[in-house]
């Protein structure tokens, strides 16, 4: 059996090998080895360009496109993000061969191929690193396959998922702080995982909660201590209750960051309402330094009810919306006028002495806003009679 031309084939270094490769559960013979660049082409009726070729028919006409034009579509169109791809082709080399028939006809890599000949574009005609991107590995179905077997190589470099498993996000954000703790800066972790600064800073902010939250969780339980200490567990504890709630820790990093910061008595309370379960969904991680914060919503959300920051959520939005209107909002003084006329001094002088005092501040700022309405309604009255 002879390879396909477009391979490279030097007699010593460079020789195509006839393997068997299983391709959704057929076994077949390829060819396996390396071809230049410049000898394969692009495959025009690729699927995956349908959609883009249907909307530059009124441009181009309704015609197959030329090599060149299918080169200028993929870089242009956003949803290929071929320089995304070329960038990391730059940087890390192209990690999987592509798959061709014996025709030269592609199977699979298409946007892997242009991809490299954007890296042989971008790169200068004297840059030595040129000849890494000239050729590429490539499986070359053999000469004997049918057009139904090349359906079945479609078939399963297309349509099988990848069973590839990416780091957990928890892992992520530990090696992003051990980088700064070995003294790189945004630019440079950035750039080494290629990642965006922003999302670098994002995931430093992240994995400090997280090492917070942590510390505290392995702390012993300490009765002198006003926060009662720690929570008591071990590391590998500490490490699943992180790893799964992540991304509430990514919901408090985008809502309350500075706060977390600023408010310990709160730091400590969400921690606490982390290792209890207390939230269900990133709505409920959100209002949760604003329930804090709510006497109301506060009391509500501390409760050891499941259900305790849903709750805490419906009373918030329940008030803005009395806030909002007139009706509902003289409901609520009704209501609670009554509920004042009802207490006991005996129960009053139970309170603590923050709540009578932001009682006290409640009463100044009704009368206040009393005060301000009169006079407001007084001079719409003078205004009307002249």
């Amino acid at each position: 059996m002879t390879p396909p031309p477009f391979m490279i084939n030097d007699g010593k270094n460079e020789i195509p090998t006839l393997i068997q490769r299983l391709y959704a559960g057929r076994k077949l013979q390829v060819w396996f080895g390396r071809a230049r660049v410049s000898a394969i082409h692009g495959w025009a009726d690729n699927p995956r360009i349908t959609l883009v070729k249907k909307r530059l028919k009124q441009t181009f006409g309704d015609r197959d496109l030329t090599q060149d034009e299918l080169f200028d579509v993929m870089k242009k169109e956003d949803e290929f993000k071929l320089s995304v791809l070329r960038d990391d082709i730059m940087k890390n080399g192209l990690r999987d061969p592509i798959t061709l028939a014996f025709s030269g006809k592609l199977l699979d890599g298409n946007r892997r191929f242009y991809a490299l000949k954007y890296v042989l574009q971008t790169l200068p005609p004297a840059d030595p690193n040129r000849v890494d991107f000239e050729s590429v590995l490539v499986y070359v179905l053999n000469d004997s396959a049918t057009p139904e077997e090349e359906k079945h190589v479609l078939v399963e470099e297309n349509f099988s998922p990848s069973l590839k498993l990416e780091w957990p996000d928890y892992i992520k954000a530990q090696n992003i702080l051990e980088e700064f703790v070995a003294g790189k800066n945004e630019a440079e972790i950035a750039e080494k995982y290629n990642w965006t600064r922003r999302k670098v800073q994002e995931t430093k902010r992240i994995g400090e909660i997280i090492h917070e939250f942590e510390t505290l969780s392995m702390d012993p339980p300490n009765a002198e201590d006003e926060y009662g200490g720690g929570f008591g567990l071990s590391e590998i504890e500490t490490q699943a209750m992180a790893a799964k709630n992540y991304q509430f820790f990514n919901e408090a990093q985008k809502s309350f960051f500075k706060e977390l910061n600023s408010d310990l008595d709160f730091k400590m309370q969400f921690f606490k309402w982390i290792k209890e379960d207390k939230f269900k969904s990133f709505p409920e991680v959100r209002i949760a330094y604003k329930a804090w914060k709510d006497p109301e919503a506060r009391a509500i959300i501390v409760k050891s009810d499941p259900n305790a920051a849903k709750d805490a959520k419906t009373n918030l939005e329940y008030n803005e919306k009395i806030i909002q209107g007139a009706d509902e909002a003289a409901g609520r003084i009704e209501t609670f006028v009554k509920f004042l006329k009802q207490l006991k001094v005996e129960r009053v002088a139970a309170l603590p002495k923050k709540t009578i005092t932001d009682l006290e501040d409640a009463l100044k700022l009704v009368s206040g806003m009393t005060k301000a309405a009169n006079t407001t309604e007084t001079g719409n009255e003078r205004t009307n009679k002249n």
